[in-house]
């Protein structure tokens, strides 16, 4: 599960870095994202026009680029964090698209690992080494539960043999303590009487 986990996370972590370096691989995200922040902050009768100005933006008109460069400003925002945004969601479903072995996520991704020059199992490898120290702490820590549990099982084992030992040498004690009774008929202790 680790590994899945980690292999995943590496991958997400690489197309977000591919992605960075082409636009047209998250330009839909970029898009609505854009396009779902300006509906939320336009006034009433301006919602409607978002797409539009999204599309303008894209082409780099200038009004249109100031304009939204003012409304992003306006709620504390930056064009940088909406472009990181959609880079982040693409390269997260892209991920898990080639997890699900989708083709045309696997043959998008295998083109960029290519490209880059790596492989998965260098993505791997990569991340495997950033959480060896994890997976050392998980491992020390299995180690010292195992040692307790043995310390724990030779403990109830010397205990064990303790008591068995004690109750043996009650029962031989008790032993010694018992007289043999014979038993005596009534005619015989008529007899003695």
């Amino acid at each position: 599960m680790l590994t899945v986990v980690t292999q995943n996370s590496r991958l997400q972590c690489f197309l977000a870095e591919q992605l960075d370096l082409d636009y047209d691989l998250y330009s839909e995200y970029f898009a609505d994202h854009l396009a779902k922040i300006l509906q939320d902050n336009l006034p009433e009768g301006e919602a409607d026009s978002a797409h539009t100005l999204v599309q303008e933006c894209a082409r780099n008109e200038a009004d249109a680029v100031d304009k939204v460069n003012k409304i992003l400003a306006g709620i504390l925002l930056h064009m940088n964090k909406v472009h990181h945004d959609a880079q982040v969601r693409k390269s997260k479903e892209l991920a898990q698209e080639c997890g699900r072995r989708e083709s045309d996520a696997v043959t998008l991704v295998d083109e960029l690992l290519t490209g880059a020059g790596t492989s998965m199992d260098t993505l791997l490898a990569q991340a495997l080494a950033r959480k060896l120290d994890y997976i050392e702490r998980i491992d020390r820590l299995a180690t010292i539960a195992e040692n307790r549990r043995n310390a724990s099982l030779r403990e109830i084992e010397r205990r064990r043999a303790l008591f068995g030992e004690a109750l043996r040498r009650n029962v031989q004690d008790e032993d010694g303590e018992f007289e043999e009774v014979t038993e005596t008929t009534p005619a015989k202790a008529e007899n003695a009487a």
